[in-house]
């Protein structure tokens, strides 16, 4: 990856570009068995949103991420697990794929994934 180029801006650098990856992400996550009963109910517009705005932070772009932090907005969620982050992080990375990102941006994107697993899984 250059490092002069954030991720965000590999992707756009453009929060409705980054909306677009969210949206192709959560149809990959409510269409597998493992991980859509954990959205049931859930407003799919504003989580993707939601994770644009976190994903634009988490990636080099603007901060503005209001959400609540990860362990507090995942703590609800009986059984959530090593198997269902791992999923979750293939949807990325395939998706991050289908962007347009290069395989090293697509790495560096899923450490970025990784450094948050334990306060997703409330570990």
């Amino acid at each position: 990856m250059n490092t002069d180029v954030s991720l965000y801006d590999l992707l756009g650098g453009d929060r409705r570009e980054l909306r677009s990856v969210t949206v192709a992400f959560y149809k990959k996550v409510l269409a597998d068995t493992l991980l859509s009963p954990y959205f049931a109910g859930v407003d799919m517009d504003r989580q993707a949103g939601m994770l644009a705005e976190f994903l634009a932070m988490a990636f080099g772009g603007p901060h503005s991420y209001a959400g609540r932090d990860l362990r507090s907005a995942h703590q609800h969620l009986p059984g959530l697990a090593d198997v269902h982050f791992d999923r979750v992080v293939e949807y990325l990375v395939q998706t991050l794929r289908e962007a347009g990102l290069s395989e090293g941006d697509v790495i560096t994107a899923g450490a970025v994934a990784e450094t948050v697993r334990d306060q997703v899984l409330n570990r």
